[in-house]
């Protein structure tokens, strides 16, 4: 396998995370007001806490999946739940992806919804396929016309803000939408694969901190944007705003914005969880693709077409295990067998970083009752 590049792999970091929860943040934060910036913020500096961890302990043990890194410090229990987290946290965001896609590749070219979805599925799923370093390349470019346009959308509305659409400091809206924000910065489960494509730890550490600050800045701005410009009246697809500002111009780009960050999304989440199935379930590498990236297409076909809906659920019961919890644990765990790490963050930041998300994870739980 080739090596990545540091710009490679900050790409793919990038890409995984600025998808669809960026989409999804002003309208499930719409109510929050200002707190609702400052929870995107605070769960960016959470899951770069917890993103390191993983780093630390992959580097012991590099070659290894995130799941089977679990199971060699919590047990057979920890990884299972682990790769139950990694697994619904995936299918639930490639359900969304390909949803989005076909909705808007739909109101883009005309063609039927399910038609642009067997497009989108095929196209991205053929990239996976290709493997590691042609979806870096991939990503790479596709993350550079991503951020463009969301910089670009920023600016745009920027200057609509309402200061009484953020007044408001709504502490159950904001918990509410949290599931949403920790999907935002789901990327956990391919730090092992940098690892493996760079072969080297403080290089992978640097891409680490650029693959999670890069997108916090920006879904700050983005959330602060779109909720201070339209408020309670944010629509599901943000951007699709963009339109009642800007006509057929901010149509466009309303729909070409998502549509970057879905596909940038759709390699990562997808390349992870291939490799997530081939090492657990010990199979070969065509058919943890085909158990990857069928199901997702066969139950949205089913009828689970929601697109918030469906990243909600991924985010909540499976990044804050998978994202928090987990990740905490295991760092714990490994930190008395190996004594040093190349960051060796203090045991008493790791227990604060394990309470907060056993806390969100009760609240979450408790929400749904």
């Amino acid at each position: 396998m080739k090596r990545l590049t540091l710009a490679e792999a900050s790409a793919i970091l990038i890409g995984t995370q600025i998808g669809a929860g960026v989409l999804g943040l002003p309208y499930a934060l719409r109510e929050a007001g200002i707190l609702g910036v400052l929870v995107v913020v605070l769960a960016g500096l959470m899951t770069l806490l917890t993103a390191l961890f993983v780093l630390e302990v992959s580097s012991k043990t590099p070659g290894k999946s995130l799941s089977k890194l679990t199971e060699e410090h919590l047990g057979k229990i920890g990884g299972a739940l682990m790769f139950i987290s990694i697994s619904a946290l995936a299918y639930g965001a490639l359900i969304a992806y390909i949803a989005g896609s076909a909705d808007i590749l739909s109101s883009l070219t005309g063609v039927k919804p399910e038609l642009a979805a067997l497009a989108f599925w095929g196209i991205m799923s053929l990239i996976v396929y290709m493997g590691l370093k042609v979806s870096g390349e991939a990503e790479l470019t596709l993350t550079a016309v991503l951020l463009l346009v969301l910089a670009l959308s920023i600016g745009l509305v920027f200057g609509k803000i309402d200061v009484k659409n953020l007044s408001t400091f709504n502490t159950s809206a904001a918990l509410n939408g949290l599931g949403v924000v920790i999907f935002a910065y789901v990327s956990h489960m391919v730090i092992p694969e940098l690892l493996k494509g760079l072969e080297d730890v403080k290089t992978t550490t640097k891409a680490v901190f650029i693959g999670y600050l890069v997108p916090m800045v920006f879904y700050a701005f983005f959330a602060l944007s779109f909720v201070g410009a339209f408020g309670a009246d944010t629509p599901e697809l943000a951007t699709t705003a963009l339109e009642r500002l800007y006509g057929s111009l901010g149509r466009i780009l309303g729909l070409v914005l998502p549509l970057a960050a879905i596909c940038t999304s759709y390699i990562g989440v997808a390349l992870s969880e291939m490799d997530n199935m081939k090492d657990v379930l010990r199979m070969n590498r065509s058919y943890a693709w085909a158990l990857t990236v069928f199901p997702p297409l066969l139950i949205y076909f089913a009828g689970l077409k929601s697109f918030v809906n469906a990243l909600w659920l991924a985010g909540t019961f499976g990044g804050i295990l998978y994202a928090g919890i987990l990740p905490t644990a295991m760092y714990l765990k490994a930190k008395r067998q190996h004594g040093s790490f190349h960051l060796n963050i203090p045991h008493s930041v790791a227990y604060f970083s394990g309470l907060v998300f056993f806390v969100l994870f009760l609240y979450s739980l408790a929400s749904l009752a």
